[in-house]
Order: C-alpha cells, then structure tokens, then sequence
C-alpha cells in the first residue's frame, strides 16, 4: 500500500465432513456496506463441519482501502471496485484486489454470492439479481436468486466490470444480493442475510432443509442499461436533496420525486420520474453535487 503496508483480504473457511460444493460467499465490495460482512462473520461462527457438505469460504471484507476509508471508493485510488474486474495483477490498488478475487478465489468455487448493500447514502428495496447467459448457468443463477428467499428477484443484461462479469467469465453461477442500506447493519437485514446465505447453501444441497423455490416478483430485463441504477435520475445541481417519495412506492412518469434546494430554502431544481414504475433505489443523504445519483425507478412487467 501506500504506506508500505501488505494489501490483504481475510478469509473465513468451514470444510464439511463430507465433499460436495464450494461455495464462495463476499462482502465488503464496497466499504460502506455492513450488512454482508457481519453475516458472513456470524454465519462462520455457526457452521457445524459435521452437517456441511462441501466447502464454505467467506471473505467478509474484501475491500479493505474502501473500509477503512468508509467510502464506496477506494480511499487512495477511488476506484470503484464492483467496475473494474477483472482486474490487474500490477494496477492500482482496486485493481489488485479484482484480479486476486477473480483468479484465487472465484476460480475454486462451484458457486459465487457477492453481498451488497445500499451504502451509506442511500436505501434500497431487498433483492437478489444476476447477469442473464444464454447457456445452463442461467437457471441455476435464477433459482439461487429465488432460494435466498427475497420477495424481488431480478435477471439483468450481463454488465462489464463487475464481480458477475468476472464469475461468468470463469464459468462459475453467481448471483449477488442488495441489503437496505443507508450505512447501517440492521437485525432485520442481517438475519434476512445469514439466512439468505444458508438458503443458498441448501439449494446447493451444501446444508439440510428445505429452500424457497418461487419469489412474489422474478423476472428478467434485457438492454445495455438494465441493471445499470447509477445512470437513472441525476441530480441537475448541487444542494440538499429532499425526497417526496419512499423506497418502492409506485410512481407515475412525471410525478415528483423529489427537489433539490438551496441551503435558503430556494428549490433550485425539481426532480420528475422519467418513467412509471416503483422506487427501488432512493438517495436519503441530502447532499448532492451535481450529476450525483437520486433515484432508481424500476419497470416492473
């Protein structure tokens, strides 16, 4: 590192009394999202070898620059590292992680999970998803996305750069999870994340018991934006952003999402939904710069 420091991820590692799948599970992709890392740290702590069949390995961190610095980004390069796989084994620091992720570690599993959450600035509705693949790996990415037991479940053109593209580039299944958010690791979400962890685990006949097999919504969305929040509803300026709507209330096209105002009060800019459809993806930090992200509104068929 910058400090002469080793660059390392730590990993956690349960191997079961009898073979069976690998299942590599990730948090901290990005360095404000909690709820992940302390479900792969707790889940860990409960395993019993003696009714696990396979191997589970967990890496509740790794992202360790953006942890420390409590940003989305890495705190020296500021590289975002859910945009950079595969990676380089002589890049920036990100790019390091990418390329160890991708080639240790994604190349052993039979099955990839990369935890997610909203971050600190904003909230989200819980869902599973995965990149949409025209061979076999498709169904068994989708019925993981349903077995982790989330009510949304939501298939997506395969986007460059991501965790997912790199699994697929392995031929390794992968799905990732989006917890609430807001930089926090609520009880709620963090049973709904162990859970959700072993749910995967059964479908993969890693653990005993039984595992949801339908979701309330499970569809697929192809286009080069499918997937993509970070692009939906930009703020046209800089100031405080106040939201009129919630995470998954329905909205109309051209209905108030929100204003940005001036710190006297004066609303500099209005924010309209561009489409009709539910909220998915909410800022609730009031800051904004110009061009930063607002809000996600998500078709749903």
């Amino acid at each position: 590192m910058p400090d002469g420091g080793l660059l390392a991820f730590h990993a956690v590692v349960v191997r079961g009394a009898v073979p069976g799948a690998t299942c590599l599970v990730t948090g901290g992709v990005h360095g404000d999202e909690y709820e992940g890392p302390i479900a792969i740290q707790d889940l860990y702590a409960s395993l019993d070898p003696a009714t696990l069949a396979g191997t589970f390995v967990g890496v509740p961190i790794i992202n360790g620059p953006a942890f420390t610095a409590g940003m989305r980004e890495g705190g020296w390069d500021h590289q975002n590292l859910a945009r950079i796989f595969p990676g380089s084994p002589t890049g920036t620091l990100s790019e390091r992680i990418a390329h160890a992720l991708t080639e240790y570690l994604v190349t052993q599993a039979d099955f990839y999970l990369d935890m997610h959450a909203a971050g600190t600035l904003y909230a989200t509705k819980r869902f599973s998803g995965y990149q949409l693949c025209d061979n076999a790996t498709n169904a068994v990415q989708r019925a993981a996305a349903i077995a982790f037991g989330l009510d949304l479940v939501w298939g997506t053109t395969a986007l460059p750069g991501r965790s997912m593209s790199s699994a697929r580039d392995k031929a390794v299944p992968a799905i990732y999870v989006e917890m609430q958010g807001e930089g926090r690791a609520r009880p709620e979400d963090l049973a709904l994340a162990r859970d959700g962890i072993q749910n995967v685990m059964r479908y993969l006949d890693m653990l005993p018991g039984e595992y949801p097999r339908n979701a309330e919504i499970a569809f697929d969305q192809s286009g080069e934006d499918a997937g993509h929040l970070q692009i939906d509803h930009l703020s046209p300026t800089s100031g405080l952003f106040v939201p009129s709507v919630q995470v998954w209330d329905a909205v109309e096209a051209g209905q108030m999402l929100g204003e940005v105002r001036h710190p006297d009060g004066t609303v500099l800019a209005a924010v309209p939904a561009m489409r009709s459809g539910r909220v998915l993806f909410l800022r609730t930090f009031p800051r904004v710069f110009s061009g930063d992200f607002l809000c996600y509104v998500i078709q749903i068929p």
